[in-house]
């Protein structure tokens, strides 16, 4: 394997934003590349675009360390050197998802990721508005502790003081804190995406993401995975399976609803006016407008 062979890209992105939808489409893409393709994509066995960078196995592997041993605190300064093995990721998983802050309070300034030998990292974004309705109906939360899970400077994912689970504490802070820390780090190359645009502009946004990760672009066959992994599709796909293996229990569905706007209809009013006066200076960046905006 070369090394220009051995790079590997980050999928990040706030949870429920699109990013699950974008490592389909990869998956796809490169599944109609090859000459033998047939039959349709399953869910619960093609989708192996890499180890999400918060896997415990794949940490304790990279680093040589048992991390059930370290408090969250403790391991998030050593994470970023896991990219000190020769090869970081295995062949063919090269893309890898990220729901991590860029940095955490933790990791003393030190990204939590490894940045060696990596070729850039693709930032999904969606309206946080839409995001907390999303929220809502994958960990059953209701709205109020959605938008204050979206504002909360120290929100993340496997919080607890539990040491043992799969992956480890994924620091996030509030939506438009995880926004910058990466469409604004200096360490590698970004292409930001917008959720919005995935669904309107789809051919043109998707080849856009084909060529930033060195994939086949041909305009073809980047239609052809982008009508195989359409949020139609990929609802029949997730039932043909009997559910998607990454839902969490209680939740209905993975792939639900998939459209804009959602939380402008199920919000309150009182809600989206606290979502846009606390992100207010991100929103307006990427174009998201708020209850005040019309």
């Amino acid at each position: 394997m070369t090394d220009q062979d051995n790079g590997y890209w980050y999928l990040a992105s706030y949870p429920k934003s699109g990013n699950t939808w974008c490592r389909v489409f990869i998956t796809e893409l490169l599944r109609l590349s090859e000459e033998d393709a047939e039959g349709e994509l399953n869910l619960n066995q093609d989708v192996e675009t890499g180890s999400i960078a918060s896997s415990r196995h794949w940490l304790d592997d990279q680093l040589g360390i048992n991390t059930c041993d370290l408090s969250f605190a403790e391991l998030d300064p050593l994470r970023g050197r896991a990219g000190e093995k020769a090869w970081l990721f295995a062949e063919g998983e090269r893309f890898h998802k990220v729901h991590d802050a860029f940095r955490s309070p933790d990791s003393m300034g030190r990204p939590v990721v490894s940045t060696s030998g990596c070729k850039g990292v693709v930032y999904i974004m969606r309206h946080p508005e839409d995001v907390a309705v999303s929220l809502s109906h994958f960990f059953s939360w209701d709205l109020a502790r959605c938008v204050e899970f979206l504002l909360d400077p120290m929100a993340g994912l496997v919080m607890t003081d539990r040491h043992g689970g799969h992956q480890v504490r994924q620091y996030m802070g509030r939506w438009g804190q995880h926004v910058i820390s990466w469409v604004d780090q200096q360490q590698i190359p970004v292409l930001v995406m917008r959720y919005e645009d995935m669904l309107a502009k789809g051919s043109e946004t998707f080849l856009e993401l084909a060529k930033f990760l060195d994939l086949p672009n041909q305009p073809e066959l980047v239609n052809q995975a982008l009508e195989n992994t359409s949020i139609d599709r990929l609802k029949k796909l997730e039932d043909q399976v009997g559910g998607f293996s990454e839902k969490p229990e209680g939740c209905e569905r993975f792939f639900r609803s998939g459209r804009t706007g959602e939380g402008a209809e199920k919000l309150s009013f009182e809600q989206r006016q606290k979502l846009a006066s606390s992100l207010d200076v991100v929103m307006k960046r990427f174009d998201y407008r708020g209850p005040q905006d019309g």
